[in-house]
């Protein structure tokens, strides 16, 4: 993705619902000078971005960012933490629909930490008066 690309991608960003015109596209992301050159830069590359599957377009020609609709792709998906992932593994209940993902650089386990002594004065227990 080249800097123009980037640009626009940013710009779309904005506007997740919206469409949004090429002109207006070429306006705001090019800047002032490089629109009164060529009204219409933004358009070759709005183009391939529609090719390349980044960008949606209507029939009016505007344009706006493919949404990525995660859960109607790939289902419910919430962060769960170890233990709660090993209980629910040890339950023994089938989780039909649920991917449960396992990270391999996380344990099954927590470490244990190691009990350390407590830190007592030196002498025969009785304080410093």
């Amino acid at each position: 993705m080249n800097a123009d690309e980037k640009a626009i991608v940013d710009y779309l960003k904005s506007w997740p619902k919206a469409f949004v015109s090429g002109r207006e596209i070429a306006r705001k992301v090019g800047g002032k000078h490089r629109y009164e050159q060529d009204r219409s830069w933004a358009v070759p590359i709005l183009m391939e971005m529609v090719n390349n599957g980044l960008v949606d377009t209507d029939s009016m020609g505007c344009f706006r960012l493919k949404r990525q609709d995660e859960k109607k792709k790939h289902g419910f998906q919430r962060h769960v933490s170890p233990q709660i992932l090993r209980i629910l593994r040890n339950s023994g209940k089938s989780f039909e629909g649920v991917t449960i993902e396992i990270d391999v650089d996380e344990p099954d386990e927590p470490a244990q930490p190691e009990a350390e002594s407590p830190n007592l004065p030196a002498g025969n227990g009785a304080s410093a008066r």
